[in-house]
């Protein structure tokens, strides 16, 4: 038996970076985007996995949704003739942060509000709407950046330390700025402009922006309580820029200078670093295990089924992904051979689940966990 921690404990287990610019190339040439459209583009006969996706999304809700929708997405293959492309757990992980970043930067703002910001903050004395009110300051009409987000978070940061000694000169208080209150004004912003929401989220692969983090310094002061990856929260577009906004009101450091380029990396990488690890209750995923019948096949050496003593270690939320992807269709037929309904799964169902079958005792791990250290 897998040894389950007590009741009401969680069990964290670690998972794998993923990469939102391969999981958007994974979309498309895994014939996703036949039926599913995300943000819009690609097929209408199935689900916008876009705009399905919230602030709550995680890697174990897509296994459920996965699993869920598993028997109707391989149906409709099947009639379209669509082959079924292979799956791993490293590309579970690169769709995963693809999908969730079709979101990253949405989050509801109030032009009314936006409207209030932009005053109370005193950033109309400068910038003003359609015409700067100081010499070399361009009016808040004329900002291209609002169109595109990685635009925004990098002109945010390289823009802050500069605004923040201008403002001493003329002393006004440095104006931080909440995420709500960043997002409000983001839409008022954009309406002047006539625009709708902001541009589409392009962040580079994962493996450049962990090395910028290092070279640029951030690394230096960003470790032990401060470090990114030890907090919870799911960053989004207002949160991560408003963050950078913020940043020259809590050092006396000089930041350095990011590009364009730069900032997709490091966006690319603090996207992909906030799925790192996963916790779910194992004892809570034990009852699941038995409520859901899943002992009728993985407890019985008949049927051809890994048994739960070689799932230690490995199962994770990508992982059941990936095992789902290649047995699922082999799985629905013994069950229905066995006459057991296919089940499916909400809430945190599947994180219970796959804590239990992990069978890890509580415990937190670093992001270079691999099950083969255990």
């Amino acid at each position: 038996m897998i040894a389950a921690s007590c009741a009401g404990a969680a069990a964290a287990t670690s998972l794998l970076p993923g990469d939102a610019s391969r999981g958007r190339e994974l979309f498309h040439t895994n014939n996703c985007s036949r039926c599913h459209s995300v943000n819009g583009e690609g097929g209408r006969s199935a689900p916008d996995l876009g705009r399905s996706v919230d602030r709550g999304f995680s890697p174990y809700m897509l296994a459920g949704l996965l699993w869920n929708h598993g028997p109707s997405m391989w149906a409709a293959m099947d009639r379209e003739g669509i082959p079924r492309p292979a799956l791993g757990e490293q590309q579970a992980a690169d769709l995963f942060v693809y999908f969730f970043a079709a979101r990253f930067f949405e989050q509801p703002g109030n032009s009314r509000r936006g409207r209030q910001v932009f005053l109370e903050k005193r950033c109309a004395e400068c910038h003003g709407i359609g015409s700067a009110r100081r010499a070399g300051i361009l009016p808040a009409a004329s900002w291209k950046s609002l169109a595109d987000p990685i635009a925004l978070a990098q002109q945010m940061w390289n823009h802050s330390r500069e605004m923040r000694d201008e403002l001493d000169r003329m002393e006004f208080p440095y104006p931080r700025l909440s995420a709500q209150e960043l997002a409000d004004l983001l839409v008022y912003l954009r309406g002047v402009q006539g625009q709708g929401r902001g541009g589409e989220f392009s962040p580079a692969p994962a493996g450049a922006g962990r090395n910028l983090f290092a070279s640029k310094g951030c690394a230096a002061c960003h470790r032990g309580s401060l470090a990114l990856e030890s907090r919870p929260t799911r960053y989004g577009l207002t949160d991560f820029a408003a963050s950078l906004w913020n940043h020259p009101s809590r050092t006396q450091a000089v930041p350095p200078q990011i590009g364009y380029d730069e900032m997709r990396g490091l966006v690319g990488w603090l996207v992909s670093m906030q799925f790192f690890e996963e916790r779910g209750n194992p004892e809570i995923g034990r009852k699941v295990f038995a409520g859901k019948r899943c002992g009728a096949c993985h407890d019985n050496p008949a049927s051809n089924a890994p048994a739960r003593s070689t799932m230690a270690g490995k199962m994770t939320s990508f992982y059941m992904v990936a095992a789902l992807w290649k047995h699922g269709p082999a799985m629905l037929e013994q069950m229905r051979r066995s006459k057991i309904g296919w089940p499916r799964f909400s809430g945190s169902e599947m994180a219970d689940l796959a804590a239990y079958l992990h069978g890890t005792q509580l415990k937190r791990r670093n992001p270079g966990y691999s099950p083969a250290q255990e």
